[in-house]
């Protein structure tokens, strides 16, 4: 899973991430201090939101280890 930072937008951190098919799918982390309170994940191509619990998992794991070595993330988590 490939994962891109894609921008912050009212108080949210947006990432794509490409599976290893060529499926893209979108990510919205909701940020309330400093903390996720909630993830939208939904696929690209058909604006659904992604309902298997496997490919969630798969999704934000690959999202929260981009997270945790990216500085750009890391910064504008602290702008939020």
């Amino acid at each position: 899973m490939e994962v891109e930072y894609t921008c912050t937008e009212d108080g949210m951190l947006q990432f794509h991430c490409t599976d290893s098919d060529g499926t893209v799918y979108g990510v919205a982390d909701t940020i309330s201090e400093r903390l996720i309170t909630d993830t939208l994940v939904i696929n690209m191509e058909t604006y659904d939101e992604v309902e298997d619990s496997e490919l969630f998992k798969r999704i934000v794991t690959a999202r929260a280890a981009f997270m945790n070595d990216n500085y750009f993330v890391q910064e504008a988590l602290n702008e939020i």
